[in-house]
């Protein structure tokens, strides 16, 4: 594989520079060192399959600078969805409108595919982050997405008959209502 050598040979320069970046962005040795390595990989990935920019250091820099915002990001919403009390009994109009429409999906489409739905068109996670919470590709996330979305466009096509579970039912509905995509991840 001759990708490593001319890879190494472009990004090497960089590597004091971009370390003391991740160590600037993350304020922690830890982190720091967890992000300098996940910049070094995904830049491996991306030049393995694309032409080198002439330019290495300000690549180098914005992937970090986009990892490091992707999992503040990733972060800030898990601690956002743990410090949520969790109400038992709804009061909230809108609730009868979200289960009924929980219901006609649930009884159209497959768990998996409400699943994905719910959490990329409601939560607005990406397919990477839903492939990593459910342990998928993100081809199969795109592909499930796709196919969901035809599907909703072509209702006319779309049967009754599905035997309609009503935990799960429950379970998206208190996932939407309360505004918790932890409930649809922590389920699988």
């Amino acid at each position: 594989m001759d990708v490593i050598p001319a890879y190494e040979a472009l990004v090497t320069p960089h590597l004091e520079d971009l370390r003391k970046y991740c160590f600037y962005l993350t304020k922690s040795k830890w982190d720091g060192e967890d992000l300098y390595q996940e910049t070094l990989l995904r830049s491996l990935i991306f030049f393995s399959h694309t032409e080198p920019y002439v330019d290495v250091k300000p690549f180098l820099v914005r992937v970090a600078r986009n990892l490091w915002i992707d999992q503040c990001r990733k972060q800030q919403r898990r601690r956002m969805l743990l410090a949520q009390p969790t109400k038992v009994t709804y009061t909230d109009n809108d609730y009868v409108e979200v289960r009924s429409m929980i219901e006609w999906l649930a009884e159209r489409f497959p768990r998996r595919n409400i699943d994905m739905w719910l959490l990329f068109q409601h939560f607005g996670y990406s397919m990477q982050e839903i492939a990593e919470d459910m342990a998928c590709t993100v081809s199969a996330v795109k592909s499930v997405l796709f196919r969901t979305r035809e599907l909703l466009r072509n209702r006319h096509r779309l049967t009754d008959g599905r035997n309609v579970i009503r935990l799960e039912v429950e379970r998206w509905s208190r996932a939407i209502m309360l505004d918790r995509p932890q409930a649809i991840i922590s389920e699988r």
